[in-house]
């Protein structure tokens, strides 16, 4: 048998953003200096539509650049330390076993109803949580472990990747009510939260209708030909595990027990973050309380289930660490005056447009700036001051504004490689950037073409 020649799996995410973080400084060097006037109301920092003028300019000095780093992961230090907690919470239900058992049983069920039967449903799961929970960054630890079951199954890394970290992401696109997104624009815009949820379901219907088709079609053709995969000869060996001597072994009741603990998790999180808002600390206490609820449930005992979460919490560093450097590249741009004068370029753009070319125009200038703001509330907060007023002076209306944002800061995590999300996502699974693309492209086309059709729908009904 012809052996086949392990490949690289791509560049370092960390060397990636340390590259564009280079990049924004030297460029703060050169780019024209500008600035908004900003106004403090509700307890949010708003932007003054008309008020960009000149100012000195602030180039990032060599100390500045590496003082940014730790800003920006002191900056993310929440999303980090949720996305380490649910690690440790994840490696707690890995050790007693009840996990890995609970999965064996899906597998043999596959054997019943089929794999695809099977993949459809994790892709609903993770369609859920990015749709209506507007999750991303949380779902890190949750990925190799899908994508070891999809390998499983017979499948690829792409597979695993895309039913569950994709699905996910694209959910949180679309979302009814995405409160990172939705929430924050409907606010500077004035608008009742989460209104207009009709549109935004049936987008995200249609969207992720169209992408679960997709990941069908190719999964089908990797499982009948392997060498058609496009990560094929690219060593996956540490994502897999052996499922096969659990399929006839028997759950105890304690792991039955905390396997229903581990359910009764994610509804306790999901419930708070519909009807009390609940962020990211209090989501970490969730997952922390869950972890040690079910290692002691799951017979760990006091040490282990601490050592547990403390070798799960170890294992999601690298994530969070991404994370936190893909902060630092906001942190480098806001003190070397580069996000104002580009706000600025984009805003000017769309002036003189037909309401449904601006339409059109202020999704392109979010797909465009969530290469250098990855933060979709962040972003919100910096450009949602000036794109309303903009929209109410050519004839879009505010909803309308806002589900244009939406989808822009939302169909560019997927591919934009300033994105720390993306880029561990893509670690975890071992899949090299080019790999991804190469895979997404076809996709990107469909899906960008129907949310231009959504936001003529949006026009044409004078969506509000």
């Amino acid at each position: 048998m012809e052996k086949v020649k392990k490949k690289s799996s791509g560049m370092n995410p960390f060397v990636i953003l340390f590259a564009v973080m280079l990049v924004c400084a030297v460029t703060s060097y050169f780019i024209s200096p500008g600035a908004f006037e900003r106004v403090e109301e509700n307890g949010r920092t708003m932007v003054v539509e008309g008020s960009f003028h000149e100012v000195e300019r602030t180039p990032v000095s060599i100390g500045n650049f590496f003082l940014a780093i730790p800003q920006g992961l002191v900056g993310a230090a929440s999303i980090m330390f949720l996305v380490m907690l649910v690690g440790g919470f994840v490696q707690v239900y890995l050790d007693t076993g009840a996990l890995d058992k609970g999965i064996s049983k899906i597998l043999r069920a596959s054997d019943k109803f089929g794999s695809p039967v099977v993949l459809l449903i994790i892709m609903l799961l993770f369609s859920a949580i990015g749709g209506f929970l507007g999750w991303a960054e949380q779902i890190i630890p949750f990925v190799p472990i899908i994508v070891s079951i999809c390998l499983a199954l017979g499948y690829d890394t792409v597979v695993g990747m895309a039913s569950s970290a994709f699905v996910c992401m694209m959910g949180f696109a679309v979302s009814p009510t995405n409160v990172y997104t939705v929430g924050i624009s409907h606010e500077i815009a004035e608008l009742p939260m989460f209104s207009g949820m009709w549109l935004r379901l049936i987008a995200l219907v249609a969207v992720e209708t169209v992408i679960m088709i997709y990941i069908l079609i190719y999964a089908a053709r990797v499982k009948k030909d392997p060498a058609k995969s496009i990560v094929y000869g690219i060593d996956n060996g540490s994502l897999k595990r052996d499922y096969s001597s659990l399929k006839d072994s028997r759950m105890t009741k304690h792991q039955i027990l905390a396997l229903i603990i581990f359910g009764i998790t994610f509804v306790v999180a999901i419930f708070g973050v519909l009807n009390y808002s609940w962020e990211m600390d209090q989501l970490s206490a969730v997952f922390l309380a869950g972890g040690l609820l079910g290692g002691l449930v799951g017979h760990l005992g006091v040490n282990g289930t601490t050592g547990s979460i403390v070798k799960g919490a170890k294992g999601a560093v690298d994530g969070a660490l991404v994370i936190g450097l893909a902060r630092a590249i906001q942190v480098i741009m806001t003190q070397g005056g580069l996000i104002d004068p580009i706000i600025n370029f984009f805003s000017k753009s769309l002036g003189g447009l037909s309401p449904w070319l601006a339409a059109i125009g202020i999704f392109v200038v979010t797909l465009l700036a969530d290469g250098l703001i990855p933060s979709g509330s962040g972003k919100a907060i910096a450009i949602m001051p000036i794109l309303i007023p903009l929209a109410d002076m050519i004839g879009v209306t505010r909803q309308t504004a806002t589900l244009a944002y939406q989808f822009g800061d939302g169909f560019a995590n997927m591919y934009w490689f300033t994105n720390g999300t993306l880029l561990i996502f893509l670690a975890v699974s071992k899949i090299p950037l080019r790999k991804w693309y190469k895979f997404l492209w076809p996709l990107q086309i469909v899906l960008t073409v129907i949310a231009i059709a959504f936001l003529g729908i949006a026009i044409a009904t004078n969506y509000q």
